[in-house]
C-alpha cells in the first residue's frame, strides 16, 4: 500500500462528529478561529474549523457552548412555523408589528383593492385558494420592503461616505443579504419585510460595509460599529423572527 508523507490529516469535505448535543457537521477552511451556528433550516449544529483543528477540540467547542445553544434552541422553538407553498400563516409581522391573517374564498373576479385590505392589526385575503391569497401576500411583503428600501440604502451610504448602490429584494433560504462587490449591489432577504426597520438597517449596513471591507474581519465590524453603533441588539431579533419561507 503506497502511504503518502503530506496526506491531509482530515477528509475533505464536510465532516460529521457525534455529540449529545446533537450530531455536528464540521467544515474545514483556512481560518484562524472556530465558529459556531445553528442551521437556519433544522436548527442543526454548524462549525467552521481550521484545517489542523482535532475533531476532540471541535467536541470541545462546542460543549462549551452549549448554554448558548440551549438559548437559540428555546428562541428558535418561539418561532413561527416554517411555511409551505399551500399553506398561509395564522398571523404575520409587517415592519415588527403583529397582524392576524384571514383568508376568504372567493373567485378571482373581486377588485384588486379588496384581495388584500390591512385595517386595525388584521390582514384580509381573498382568492380562489391559500396559494393564491399567499402569494398576494408575498407579493405585499415584497412591495412594503421595496417601498422603504431606497431610502434607507441611500440614508445609510451617505452616512458611510459610498456612492449609492442599487438594492434589490428576492427570496432567500438561509441569508438575510447578500453583496456583489462587483456590480456594487445588494440584495436583501424578502422577509426582512417582517421585521422591525432597526433590523433591516442592520442588514443594509451589513452588506454595505462589505463595499468597504470584504471579509467579516476586525476592520469590517469596525466599519459597522462607527456606522451603526447599536447594530449588536437587533442582530437578536433577526435570529428570534427566524426565516419562514414566506
Amino acid at each position: 500500500m503506497t502511504r503518502h508523507l503530506f496526506a491531509p490529516r482530515h477528509p475533505r469535505g464536510p465532516q460529521t462528529l457525534d455529540h449529545s448535543l446533537g450530531t455536528i457537521r464540521v467544515e474545514r477552511k483556512a481560518i484562524r478561529h472556530l465558529y459556531l451556528r445553528l442551521d437556519a433550516r433544522d436548527g442543526s449544529l454548524r462549525v467552521s474549523a481550521p484545517k489542523r483543528v482535532s475533531d476532540r477540540a471541535i467536541r470541545a467547542f462546542v460543549t462549551s457552548r452549549a448554554g448558548w445553544i440551549a438559548t437559540q434552541r428555546e428562541r428558535r422553538a418561539r418561532r413561527p412555523a416554517i411555511l409551505t407553498e399551500a399553506n398561509l400563516p395564522d398571523s404575520i409581522h409587517l415592519l415588527g408589528q403583529e397582524h392576524v391573517i384571514s383568508w376568504r374564498a372567493t373567485d378571482d373576479d373581486v377588485p384588486r383593492s379588496e384581495r388584500l385590505v390591512i385595517a386595525e392589526g388584521h390582514v384580509h385575503l381573498t382568492g380562489p385558494d391559500q396559494q393564491t391569497a399567499r402569494q398576494r401576500l408575498r407579493e405585499h411583503c415584497r412591495q412594503l420592503l421595496k417601498g422603504h428600501l431606497d431610502a434607507r440604502v441611500s440614508m445609510w451610504a451617505s452616512r458611510m461616505s459610498l456612492p449609492q448602490p442599487e438594492s434589490r429584494v428576492r427570496r432567500m433560504k438561509t441569508r438575510w443579504g447578500t453583496c456583489n462587490i462587483q456590480a456594487r449591489r445588494i440584495w436583501l432577504n424578502l422577509e426582512l419585510a417582517r421585521m422591525p426597520l432597526e433590523a433591516i438597517d442592520l442588514v443594509i449596513v451589513h452588506e454595505l460595509a462589505h463595499l468597504i471591507e470584504r471579509g467579516h474581519n476586525r476592520r469590517f465590524y469596525a466599519v459597522m460599529d462607527d456606522a451603526y453603533p447599536d447594530w449588536r441588539r437587533w442582530e437578536t431579533t433577526l435570529s428570534e423572527y427566524g426565516i419562514i419561507g414566506l
